[in-house]
């Protein structure tokens, strides 16, 4: 399989072969692909993950990563 992405400057365009193509049956398909600005904005990790820890373990998690932090200021 060869692939490549174009910028068409007008609606003919000529694309090359493989010789080992040469007699046989191919498919030619276009399919817009997207500019990386004009894709869906990117989302947050906090928006990303809202809601998967219960209250319970988002307060343990807190609890947690409080004391680690405590224990690197006392380095």
């Amino acid at each position: 399989m060869t692939s490549t992405i174009i910028i068409p400057r007008e609606s003919k365009v000529s694309l090359s072969v493989p010789s080992s193509f040469i007699g046989k049956q191919i498919e030619v398909t276009f399919t817009l692909v997207e500019e990386p600005d004009k894709q869906k904005p990117v989302t947050r990790l906090s928006e990303m993950f809202r809601g998967a820890l219960s209250k319970e373990s988002a307060e343990s998690l807190n609890r947690h990563i409080k004391t680690l932090r405590n224990e690197w200021n006392d380095i």
